[in-house]
């Protein structure tokens, strides 16, 4: 029998790749007669080295907050238990990041509970900064230097948002049982400078994941005429649609088929979107099974060590 989860995933996969299917097939009939970009391999090496800091900085940005509820992580630790953990995702439930977060992390001495709690909050807040930064991005769009109003308002903007978490951060565990709320609490309230070098770094990895996509974009279509405005808050858009799709693996379909119907929206051949979106999926995939492998690497020395 196919355990529940499973049988979501499986169908969550499906409907995905349907949805991508439908958008290709469109896009193909569309454009019949247009040919298939070659591969930009200048702008995709310089797309995945964006895309390969962006992963480390988003380990980095959960270490830093870890390290407060438990002194006990060191940072090269912190970020291989992290970008370990992170392909969690692939597999059905998200509830095997936090618990893989949790399970590595109280092999180093941390408190499981502590760590748990601080990582549910992380992970929810990874696509509201996100989804932030890709409103701010497609707003500013029509404005002159954009982009510069863009990337000059993440630390106003982490800010902000650091002083609101401050102020609810004590109600977002006074629902809970008491038995839970005691443990989570502490997981929760972090130092101001902390949570703010946390969202900020969240924000530069958002930064880096919609750049990534405008370098590959352009290499693409050198004759797009739109605005990295306009390829970055695609290429958001499409990310932050396959981690609000909960039953699909790592957003698949979903995200592809998001990101080329807002591309072709900006005016990008439909042919190229999709070449695109598929290839910036290879890269990024391969960037996070590289940081677990990385990851693995270090925690299994570690464990030797000790």
């Amino acid at each position: 029998m196919i355990p529940r989860n499973w049988l979501l995933k499986l169908v969550g996969l499906i409907l995905g790749l349907c949805l991508f299917g439908w958008v290709i097939l469109d896009a193909v009939e569309t454009t019949h007669s247009e040919e298939w970009p070659a591969l930009p391999v200048s702008h995709l090496v310089l797309a995945t080295g964006l895309v390969v800091t962006a992963h480390g900085l988003h380990g980095l940005a959960w270490v830093i907050g870890a390290q407060n509820v438990s002194g006990r992580i060191q940072v090269l630790d912190g970020v291989s238990i992290y970008s370990l953990s992170f392909i969690a995702r692939y597999i059905p439930g998200k509830v095997w990041q936090i618990g893989g977060i949790s399970y590595l992390a109280k092999k180093r001495g941390a408190d499981p509970y502590k760590i748990a709690g601080y990582s549910l909050v992380f992970v929810f807040a990874f696509p509201c900064i996100g989804a932030s930064v890709m409103l701010i991005s497609y707003f500013v769009d029509d404005l002159y230097f954009g982009w510069i109003i863009c990337l000059t308002s993440v630390p106003v903007l982490a800010l902000l948002l650091s002083a609101l978490f401050s102020l609810a951060s004590e109600g977002l565990v006074s629902f809970l049982p008491k038995y839970w709320r005691d443990r989570l609490r502490s997981g929760l309230n972090q130092p101001f400078w902390a949570l703010y070098a946390n969202l900020l770094l969240l924000a530069l990895v958002w930064l880096g994941f919609g750049t990534s996509g405008h370098v590959l974009l352009r290499g693409f279509a050198p004759d797009w005429s739109g605005s990295w405005t306009q390829s970055t808050t695609a290429t958001i858009g499409g990310l932050i649609a396959g981690f609000l799709v909960l039953i699909a693996p790592s957003g698949a379909g979903v995200r592809e088929a998001t990101t080329s119907v807002w591309l072709t929206h900006f005016g990008v051949s439909p042919i190229v979107s999709i070449a695109f979106v598929i290839t910036l999926r290879i890269t990024m995939t391969l960037s996070e099974f590289l940081w677990a492998g990385l990851g693995a690497f270090v925690l299994s020395r570690s464990n030797k060590e000790k």
